[in-house]
């Protein structure tokens, strides 16, 4: 049976009004497997959302770019792995998951996550410091 590689998006509308926008997008294709690419944000805005997700050359986008993690960070780093664990085993065997630092302080947002993966996550998670991001292979 072949595997069916489309690209997934989660919205969670947040209680102070925020929204949390997921999406997992194959990315990059290498030979028969593919590389996934992980990303989040948090918005007032669904509209601003949409804007930076489809990297629109706008104000809303920009604006976003300046902070990703919203008021409510810890929260969403909460949701954002749980989401993380379901995709992992959704995605096909030979498959790469990438999950990359894009916030404006992505130095912080690295140094938080890395040490969420080495403290709690599976030890297949492997982390690059210089291009900031996280990569599993299934």
């Amino acid at each position: 049976m072949k595997t069916k590689r489309r690209k997934q998006i989660l919205t969670i509308y947040l209680e102070d009004g925020q929204y949390l926008k997921m999406r997992l997008l194959p990315w990059y294709k290498t030979g028969k497997s593919y590389v996934w690419l992980v990303s989040l944000a948090v918005s007032k805005s669904k509209r601003q959302l949409n804007d930076w997700l489809s990297k629109r050359n706008n104000k809303r986008a920009a604006q976003l770019n300046k902070t990703l993690t919203g008021k409510v960070g810890p929260r969403t780093q909460a949701i954002a792995v749980r989401q993380l664990r379901s995709w992992v085993k959704v995605i096909p065997k030979n498959d790469l998951l990438t999950f990359v630092c894009e916030s404006c302080v992505s130095d912080k947002q690295f140094k938080i996550w890395q040490k969420w993966f080495t403290k709690h996550e599976d030890k297949a998670w492997v982390a690059n410091a210089e291009f900031k991001y996280f990569l599993y292979c299934k």
